[in-house]
C-alpha cells in the first residue's frame, strides 16, 4: 500500500469511528472522551476514565503594521494593522484521570505521540537518518458527536503525567494527566477553519515539479538541503514523502530561516 493510500485509509477509518461514536452518544450511550490515532505506525486509542470537568480553548493571532505611501508632496504615508497569522486554537484539558492496570500503558501512548518518530518503524527510520517526519502524528480528540460535541483533529503539544496511586508491586494504577493540544483545521472539526498563514510577507510560492523533493528545493533556493525541515514546518507538512508534483509550497523568508 502506498503512503497516500495509507493516509486516505486512516482518514476514512477515523471518519467511521467518529460517526459511530456520535451515533452512540446521541442514542444515550455513555461514551467516554478519548484520543485516538488511525495512521500507521502511531495507531492507538486512549479512553478517559472520567470525562473532563472543563475544556479550555484559546486562540491567538499575530498582527503587523503595514505602511502606505504618501498621497502627494509634503504628505506622509498612513499605517494600518493587518493580521499576519492565526494559528490553530489551543485546547487544554486539566486533571484527566486514568485508573486501573492500563494506566501506565495509556500514559506512555500519550507521551509517545509527542514524537515525530513514535513507534518502532519511525524510530528505526530515525536511526538510519531517513526519517522524513517533522511533526508529531495527527490525533483525534472526541467527546460526543461531531460538530455539536467535540471532535478535533489535533497534535499534542504538552503532556504532563502525575502518578498518584500504586500497587505494592510498584505498578501505577491511577494518574492525573494534563494535556495541551493544537487544533489542525479539518472539515469535520468543531471550530471554523483557520485563515492560511502561507502568504506572510517575504515568502515566495513554489510549485513542486516532477522529481523534486523538499531537500532539492531547499538546496536550490537556500544552498542548504537541511532547510527542508523549515519549509515543511511553515507549510504544515508532516511527512515530506507525501509531497506530490503540482503541490504549491511557500518558501520561508530569510528572517524565518535565521530563527530556525
Amino acid at each position: 500500500m502506498s503512503i497516500s493510500a495509507g493516509f486516505a485509509a486512516g482518514a476514512g477509518a477515523d471518519l467511521a469511528i467518529g460517526a459511530g461514536i456520535g451515533i452512540a452518544a446521541l442514542a444515550g450511550a455513555r461514551v467516554p472522551a478519548s484520543l485516538r490515532c488511525t495512521t500507521f505506525p502511531h495507531l492507538g486509542f486512549v479512553p478517559f476514565d472520567f470525562n473532563p470537568t472543563d475544556i479550555t480553548i484559546s486562540r491567538m493571532s499575530r498582527s503587523g503594521i503595514r505602511a502606505s505611501p504618501g498621497g502627494g508632496r509634503g504628505t506622509t504615508g498612513s499605517t494600518s494593522q493587518t493580521t499576519k497569522q492565526v494559528k490553530g486554537p489551543d485546547i487544554t484539558l486539566a486533571k484527566v484521570i486514568f485508573e486501573g492496570a492500563t494506566t501506565k500503558l495509556r500514559c506512555d501512548t500519550l507521551l509517545g505521540w509527542m514524537s515525530p518518530d513514535a513507534g518502532f518503524l519511525g524510530q528505526l527510520l530515525a536511526l538510519t537518518g531517513n526519517n522524513l517526519k517533522t511533526q508529531p502524528p495527527q490525533l483525534t480528540f472526541q467527546w460526543g458527536p461531531p460538530m455539536i460535541g467535540f471532535m478535533y483533529t489535533v497534535k499534542l503539544t504538552k503532556c504532563t503525567v502525575k502518578y498518584t496511586r500504586f500497587t505494592t508491586a510498584g505498578i501505577p494504577v491511577r494518574a492525573e494527566v494534563g494535556l495541551t493540544m493544537e487544533e489542525i483545521p479539518t472539515l469535520l472539526g468543531s471550530l471554523p477553519q483557520n485563515p492560511t498563514s502561507g502568504g506572510q510577507a517575504g515568502r515566495r510560492r513554489h510549485t513542486v515539479a516532477a522529481g523534486e523533493t523538499l531537500q532539492s528545493i531547499a538546496t536550490a533556493n537556500y544552498g542548504n538541503p537541511g532547510a527542508w525541515r523549515r519549509i515543511a514546518e511553515v507549510n504544515g507538512i508532516q511527512d515530506a514523502a507525501r509531497v506530490r508534483p503540482g503541490t504549491t509550497v511557500y518558501l520561508p523568508n530569510a528572517h524565518e530561516l535565521r530563527g530556525a
